[in-house]
């Protein structure tokens, strides 16, 4: 077979897949799912609801709002003698503030989105 510039090329492919393999593989698996897990769902998050200023634009908004007031955050839970339905609200609450931390609102943007929710906002 000749040495042509394809060919190496191609070799040099196979080497560099082989090392990004043995990089991603070596990991222990469930880190590596773990992190790119959240870094893509972090991506996927702020291409739904922010901007490309990084603000949310109005209909991120409208949801956040939404999402807020359903699940109740920003104020405790309701007490409900049966653990499973305090559970449920406390779960609601927690992936609101899951979806806050994944799109680094600050305490302004989550006062706009209040105020959005009341019917203050535009």
């Amino acid at each position: 077979m000749a040495v042509t510039p394809e060919n190496r090329f191609r070799f040099r492919q196979i080497l560099v897949s082989r090392e990004v393999k043995w990089l991603f593989f070596t990991a222990p698996e469930r880190f590596a799912k773990a992190l790119l897990g959240r870094w893509f769902f972090g991506l996927l998050l702020r291409w739904l609801f922010l901007g490309p200023d990084g603000q949310p634009h109005r209909a991120g908004e409208i949801v956040l709002a939404e999402l807020r007031r359903r699940s109740g955050f920003g104020r405790y839970s309701i007490f409900d003698p049966d653990p499973h339905v305090l559970a449920y609200r406390e779960g609601q609450r927690a992936v609101v503030q899951e979806l806050f931390n994944h799109l680094n609102l600050d305490e302004k943007q989550v006062q706009t989105l209040m105020e959005v929710d009341d019917g203050l906002g535009n």
